[in-house]
């Protein structure tokens, strides 16, 4: 039979096989176009996190320490050294690589944390995108590095116009925690799926265990906490005998308070730092160095060849700690008291453990021998004075042993305005105690809200005697944290008010910068609560926290006070008085008074008046006074003068 030419189906398993490809090929171009678009979203949520990133930096760093004139003549010192001191803590958390700062008017570098001879300006197209306000990442020409580099607009004068860019370079792993990563890892390949997946695990796992190493860390130091020694303590503990004992070590800063106060909260975040790389290189590596937080430190030791071992490093830490320190620019001397127990001999548990090495630090600092042991502090050893003076202050509001003295605040017309209520302890033993020497043991607990609720109520009795008599003065009140925070302190204020007969308005609460600015998410909803209620607020020590004018806009207001370590320099140094009118300035365009602290002389009253302040305080004013001798003082034309 004649075959014709018709083709021969083909065989199954070659259909199969086409069929095959043709699915894989549909898939593989399905998975491509899907790992575009995964791409192209998680690369949109990295540079839109890293934007954010950068603006969170430009607020809490260039916002309190740039101005325009900064910008447009050069940084001056106080200024530089502030933005100096904060790019290095960010540095430190690992939060920044290089901050450079670029003016939009001269295109010529205002700041940056690098030898300027290293930094390229940034191209032309991006100080025009700059101009319009645009904060943007570039990655590309970045993608060989760790870093990424974005641009921040920066409006320095508050007007809407871009006055300057700033370059920051971040590290890659904080644009977006495990996102930024995975822009590393997708890639259209054939091994997509299971890059992906991979990706997504080593995400996942990156993420936990930063998360772990965050809780279990002190942000500021890179040392562990509280949470860490409660880890790890107890095995160290359970191998722990008496032939090799195990140390706990508290350690205090002696003279931390101080320097905060005198240098700002950035100088004290650079010396705990320092103190803490200190702590950790005498402890060695097997030392377990933790942040109790404030300027206490612990090291847990063990178990050990022999009690001498422990000594030695409480010595080496005092040793190192009592030499002379490099902060701000400043040589400090701080020194240090180190509380030591043992275990099993002084407990077995780590809370026993700690109440005994804190007692014992605490002999040391008040016997002055600078390194103590719990077995050996005397049983007649005074307490705690932060317990002696907590319980003592309770029995001294129920026992009349407190008194109020009080500041004149004058205008600038010379009539006395108000006065600040400040108050004082007859001390059966100690004597006569200003606010500054009990106020700080309290200011945490139930009593600071117990003290406030009896300054308030002795100053609006006051306040309403000295209104009958004619003298119209309102009186301003400083409150703690815990106490702003206390939802009761409206209706309280209210009360007292009503029950003296007084209009709120002549009840004022002074807050802290301090507070403002470590805690506005708190503070400044506390402050609108009170604000709706009726109650005014003056910011007190404004500039200590070098200056954060934005919490002059954000908080309700009507007064601020000037820290003294400005308006006390404003006549000898320029730069002193550059900066007191600087921000006397911004506060009248928000409408507020302002009020200079630390008035002693009358040159210096006389270049406060010609800065346009309106009022002032201080020794050349008026020295605190009780009520009784400020009734008098008020009554002599004196009073009604400047300082001199």
């Amino acid at each position: 039979m004649h075959v014709g030419s018709a083709a021969l189906p083909e065989p199954r398993a070659l259909t199969s096989w086409r069929v095959l490809v043709a699915v894989v090929a549909l898939v593989i171009l399905t998975v491509a176009a899907a790992t575009l678009a995964v791409r192209a979203q998680i690369r949109s949520r990295a540079l839109q996190n890293a934007v954010h990133g950068v603006e969170i930096v430009s607020s809490l760093v260039i916002d309190q320490s740039l101005t325009l004139t900064d910008i447009t003549h050069g940084t001056n010192p106080i200024n530089a050294a502030a933005l100096n001191a904060d790019v290095i803590m960010l540095k430190r958390r690992g939060e920044v690589v290089n901050l450079s700062i670029w003016s939009l008017a001269t295109s010529q570098l205002v700041y940056s944390d690098v030898e300027p001879s290293a930094i390229e300006a940034p191209p032309p197209d991006v100080m025009a995108r700059a101009r319009k306000g645009d904060a943007f990442a570039v990655t590309d020409k970045e993608a060989a590095t760790d870093t990424v580099i974005v641009y921040h607009p920066y409006d320095a004068n508050g007007d809407g116009t871009m006055d300057a860019v700033a370059e920051v370079m971040l590290p890659r792993d904080r644009v977006d925690g495990p996102v930024a990563h995975s822009m590393n890892l997708v890639y259209a390949s054939g091994a997509l799926v299971l890059l992906l997946a991979l990706a997504g695990i080593l995400q996942v796992r990156r993420h936990q265990l930063r998360q772990d190493h965050a809780a279990v860390h002190d942000a500021l130091t890179g040392l562990g906490n509280r949470l860490l020694l409660r880890r790890v303590a107890p095995p160290t503990l359970a191998r722990a005998t008496p032939e090799r004992p195990a140390a706990l070590l508290l350690i205090d800063l002696d003279n931390f308070k101080p320097v905060n106060d005198a240098l700002g909260h950035a100088a004290g975040d650079e010396l705990l730092v320092a103190a803490a790389d200190l702590i950790r290189e005498a402890s060695g590596p097997a030392g377990v160095v933790v942040r109790f937080g404030g300027d206490e430190f612990a090291v847990l030791l063990g178990p050990l060849s022999g009690r001498g071992v422990a000594r030695d490093v409480a010595n080496e830490i005092r040793k190192r700690i009592r030499q002379p320190l490099m902060v701000a620019g400043s040589e400090l001397e701080v020194g240090a008291s180190v509380g030591m127990a043992w275990a099993p001999t002084d407990g077995a548990e780590l809370s026993d453990l700690l109440s005994r090495a804190d007692k014992a630090m605490y002999y040391a600092k008040y016997s002055g021998s600078g390194v103590a042991e719990y077995a050996a502090t005397p049983e007649t050893s005074p307490p705690d004075p932060r317990v002696t003076t907590l319980s003592q202050l309770g029995r001294a509001l129920a026992g009349h042993e407190l008194e109020l003295f009080y500041q004149p605040v004058r205008g600038a017309d010379a009539a006395v305005k108000s006065v600040e209520a400040l108050p004082r302890w007859h001390h059966p033993q100690r004597g006569l105690l200003e606010a500054g020497m009990f106020i700080p043991a309290v200011a945490h607990t139930s009593v600071a809200t117990a003290l406030t609720t009896w300054v308030l109520r002795q100053a609006a009795r006051q306040v309403a005697e000295w209104r009958a008599d004619g003298v119209q003065v309102s009186v301003s009140v400083n409150v703690s944290a815990r106490t702003l925070y206390n939802d009761a302190l409206p209706d309280v204020i209210r009360t007292v008010a009503a029950e003296y007969g007084l209009p709120l308005s002549a009840l004022e609460l002074e807050v802290a910068e301090a507070i403002l600015v470590r805690e506005s998410a708190r503070a400044i909803p506390a402050m609108l609560r009170l604000r709706d209620a009726g109650v005014g607020f003056c910011v007190d020590k404004f500039g200590a926290e070098y200056g954060a004018v934005s919490v002059l806009a954000e908080a309700p207001i009507q007064r601020v006070k000037i820290d003294q370590r400005f308006t006390g320099t404003a006549v000898e140094f320029p730069l002193a008085r550059a900066i007191v009118g600087g921000w006397i300035r911004v506060a009248h365009q928000l409408g507020l008074t302002v009020v200079a602290q630390g008035v002693e002389t009358p040159e210096a009253s006389r270049c406060l008046v010609d800065l346009g302040c309106d009022e002032m305080q201080g020794f050349g004013i008026g020295r605190p006074m009780p009520a009784a001798e400020l009734t008098r003082w008020l009554a002599r034309p004196s009073a009604h003068a400047g300082p001199g």
